[in-house]
């Protein structure tokens, strides 16, 4: 029994050795590039980033997808950026920073996270997918309470959007297609700081799965901090 349990610690100990080395490497060596955190859309999961998870790891990323649990709209955006807040202290130790990346409703779940739970401290760069930055009338159609915070002029998305500094401390771009009949009217993804990229995709769900968009999504990631920080800051 001692032996089992000795067994048992060792194996314990070496994991979390594993882990916290592999984080050391990512926080200290030059050069080294942030690990990246997906986060899917409304009645999706994390298996809808997948395309996107293996388009990264042909650049040598590494890239985890969360599940955000019930994903249906039926809790708040804050409950689950919550949730975010969690998986990443979780997964990534104190120190190390990374890039997140957030599709249709994720990326509202990013910016809660940055702007209102303190993630800004630990984020890089922020990647939002057809995101309804400034909402979208097909909220309309919904009762629950993600879809009404996801309503133009919703008291959710007037607190992100009138106070931005937060995402002025990290590096922000949004891809988005003119074609997007989720997002209504489509411009609604631009945000006011950082870097907006129309990509002609002809619909919502394409933006995470065709080579174009995925493609262009891999490029940004790639990119020195300091080269995004030198863009054009509005298109």
């Amino acid at each position: 029994m001692r032996n089992i349990s000795y067994r048992i610690w060792v194996a314990c100990a070496a994991g979390i050795f594993a882990n916290d080395h592999r984080s050391a490497l990512a926080e200290d060596k030059p050069g080294t590039p942030n690990r990246i955190l997906l986060v899917h859309g409304i009645a999706d999961s994390a298996a809808s980033m997948q395309m996107l998870r293996a388009r990264l790891a042909r650049d040598g990323r590494e890239a985890f997808a969360i599940n955000l649990k019930p994903g249906d709209g039926r809790i708040s955006l804050e409950a689950l950026s919550v949730q975010l807040r969690d998986y990443v202290g979780m997964h990534f130790s104190a120190r190390e920073r990374i890039d997140l990346v957030g599709f249709s409703m994720g990326g509202l779940v990013c910016r809660y996270y940055i702007q209102m739970l303190g993630g800004s401290s630990r984020v890089d760069r922020l990647v939002t997918i057809s995101a309804p930055n400034h909402g979208t009338l097909l909220a309309y159609l919904s009762s629950r309470d993600a879809c009404k915070e996801m309503r133009p002029r919703s008291d959710f998305l007037q607190k992100l959007n009138n106070d931005s500094s937060k995402l002025r401390e990290i590096e922000v771009i949004s891809f988005w297609t003119p074609l997007d009949l989720i997002i209504i009217p489509a411009k609604s993804s631009r945000l006011s700081v950082g870097i907006n990229k129309p990509v002609p995709v002809l619909a919502h769900p394409l933006m995470v799965l065709q080579r174009r968009p995925l493609d262009e999504v891999a490029n940004a990631l790639s990119q020195p901090v300091a080269r995004l920080r030198r863009a054009s800051p509005y298109q």
